[in-house]
């Protein structure tokens, strides 16, 4: 998550939970940084979005930047609605959750901000938002190498499959026996999955944390 998007996000809780009104804290919200990204903005949509505006953003709205927006929408399940200068990202939901201009932008999620922010503003950009928005096979094969969580958790599976509980388990579910009875047997293969379960809900905890 972003330090400053998570930051201005307690700011914000701490000032409701006080009963001060949106439009107060709009209009005092601090600056929050971390990096080159700064929150400086409070949208009071639903969902609530939080947003930056500096000097040095610069997009322009055009009919190629529009469609590499819904191009990043898309991969994101989002579909993109236009109005004026005004370009939003909307969810399944039909929820406004991104709000796109030439100097402005903001988001509901983090992790939406930072990737609207590397991939269309250039805020700090990385190998993954320079591949964003290219095409062919082989910048879809070089976004797969470069997505690091996506990796990983790839090697989760490869974990899961591979797992001695797991195979454990599946002996006991298919294999009979003389010396214990069907309902032994079928325990022991669920409590084998649920050990490979558990082990792989544990690290996906401790390295993927939410929040």
């Amino acid at each position: 998550m972003s330090e400053a998007f998570r930051k201005a996000l307690n700011h914000i809780q701490e000032q409701k939970k006080k009963g001060v009104e949106d439009v107060v804290i709009q209009e005092k919200l601090p600056e929050f940084r971390d990096g080159a990204f700064v929150v400086n903005r409070y949208i009071p949509s639903n969902p609530p979005m939080l947003g930056m505006a500096t000097k040095d953003l610069k997009l322009d709205i055009n009919k190629e930047t529009l469609r590499l927006v819904e191009k990043f929408a898309k991969r994101r399940g989002l579909t993109m609605k236009v109005s004026g200068d005004d370009v939003f990202l909307v969810n399944k939901d039909g929820e406004q959750v991104a709000w796109i201009k030439r100097d402005t932008y903001a988001a509901a999620d983090p992790e939406l901000f930072q990737d609207i922010g590397k991939v269309f503003y250039r805020i700090s950009p990385d190998l993954l938002s320079e591949l964003e928005l290219m095409d062919g096979w082989q910048a879809a094969v070089a976004r797969l190498l470069a997505d690091r969580r996506l990796l990983d958790k790839l090697l989760v599976a490869i974990f899961f499959l591979i797992s001695p509980f797991l195979w454990v388990a599946l002996a006991l579910f298919l294999t009979p026996s003389l010396a214990f009875p069907r309902e032994f047997l079928i325990g022991a293969g669920v409590v084998g999955l649920a050990l490979t379960a558990y082990l792989v809900r544990l690290y996906l905890r401790e390295n993927f944390p939410k929040g």
